[in-house]
């Protein structure tokens, strides 16, 4: 959310400029003194309008960010890793989530399961325990960010 001062009398713009943006999308207004009155009122219109959902752009990026796949990890996931112990004795695969503001995790050993299952079981937990925030995000995107909805049949949110 950003509120800035425009002041160019050789283009008559005298006003203030409300923006936001969500997922990758940037949006902004110009509100002119002329039209709002004086220069305080089109101000306040201009931090309305910047901050009318900021609540849910938000959510948004937090969402966003716990769900859209890295380019910093092998796999891509965010919240699934592979830890080996020092030493070599045993590694395991962990999937993450928050869930009510709480985080959790399960862990799955290699070697009781094997390398590739307990890999799977780790993406499958993580995918289970996260559904309910992709459809959140779905939602939001529908009414923030139009257009954009499609991209969540891909990897790309």
């Amino acid at each position: 959310m950003r509120v800035s001062r425009i002041d160019d009398k050789a283009k008559r713009m005298l006003g203030w400029v409300g923006q936001y943006s969500v997922a990758g999308r940037h949006t902004r207004k110009f509100f002119s003194d002329r039209v709002f009155g004086t220069p305080a009122q089109a101000k306040a219109a201009a931090e309305a309008f910047a901050t009318k959902d900021l609540a849910e752009h938000r959510e948004v990026s937090s969402l966003r960010r716990m769900l859209v796949p890295r380019k910093n990890t092998p796999h891509g996931v965010p919240g699934v890793a592979r830890y080996a112990r020092p030493g070599g004795s045993s590694a395991f695969w962990v999937a993450y989530w928050t869930q009510d503001g709480v985080r959790h995790q399960k862990k799955y050993s290699v070697l009781r399961l094997g390398e590739s299952a307990a890999r799977e079981l780790a993406f499958a937990t993580r995918a289970d325990m996260t559904a309910g925030n992709r459809e959140r995000l779905a939602e939001l995107l529908k009414v923030h960010v139009p257009g954009r909805s499609a991209a969540l049949r891909g990897r790309r949110l």
